[in-house]
């Protein structure tokens, strides 16, 4: 009888729930750096690291997941965010398989407060890699076209995430909001909704849609990016169906 109960108790775990557990999503860090608009969504402590009450993270990532959803509806776009080493591979991923701008290194000042000028910036550099595609540069002396060569590598490296950013994006997503203080910074100076996963140490109230959980791990990141690209992807999907209809 007690293996009967403990197999319909067994049966009963959200799997969902247990997707978060396997991800490693549910560690936060100590408590010392516990920002204190986290502390609702903690559970307890274990080896002196905070737990997240994954309930309550499944719930705001709920929310999360269906305004990505929305935004893919309206055929609107992300700018993904996250430039920690364990981040920016995946959002890298992430944002090429969905063909929308990414910052995975260095975010720019000015990004989106100063958009025109960043996009003239844009515009000179895929000039540059054009005219020497094409020969262009043949005509200059070669100290001249390599220094030329090595002023396209560090545009390639500070702008190559926004080639697509050719207008403001309707919403972010970012990968741990201490790190990317500037990001936050524009985008609620431009009033655009923030999609953040964020570790116990960060403010929930920052952003329009918190992921309370963990933000330092690779695994729990990849877990957490690549839900929030199939929100978006059948956000798309129920668009062309809408349209397909008609």
């Amino acid at each position: 009888m007690s293996e009967e109960k403990s197999g319909d108790a067994q049966a009963t775990i959200d799997p969902h729930l247990e997707e978060l557990f396997r991800a490693g999503v549910h560690f936060g860090y100590a408590r010392t750096r516990r920002h204190p608009r986290m502390r609702e969504f903690i559970a307890g402590i274990k080896s002196n690291v905070e737990i997240f009450q994954l309930e309550k993270v499944l719930e705001l990532f709920g929310h999360a997941l269906t305004f990505i959803e929305d935004i893919g509806k309206q055929g609107k776009t992300i700018l993904w965010v996250g430039t920690k080493p364990a981040a920016n591979v995946t959002i890298r991923k992430i944002a090429e398989e969905l063909s929308h701008p990414y910052v995975d290194i260095r975010w720019l000042g000015g990004t989106l407060t100063n958009f025109d000028i960043i996009r003239k910036r844009i515009t000179y550099w895929q000039d540059l890699i054009s005219k020497s595609k094409s020969g262009e540069l043949e005509k200059y002396t070669k100290q001249e076209r390599l220094k030329i060569q090595r002023e396209i590598e560090r545009l390639t490296r500070a702008f190559e995430g926004l080639v697509r950013f050719d207008r403001m994006p309707d919403a972010l997503f970012v990968v741990d909001t201490n790190e990317e203080v500037s990001a936050l910074r524009e985008a609620t100076q431009k009033q655009i909704p923030i999609v953040a996963l964020l570790n116990s140490d960060c403010d929930p109230a920052a952003v329009a849609y918190p992921i309370p959980g963990n933000d330092n791990a690779s695994e729990s990141i990849r877990f957490v990016l690549e839900r929030a690209k199939e929100a978006y992807a059948r956000g798309v999907e129920a668009k062309n169906a809408g349209n397909n209809g008609n």
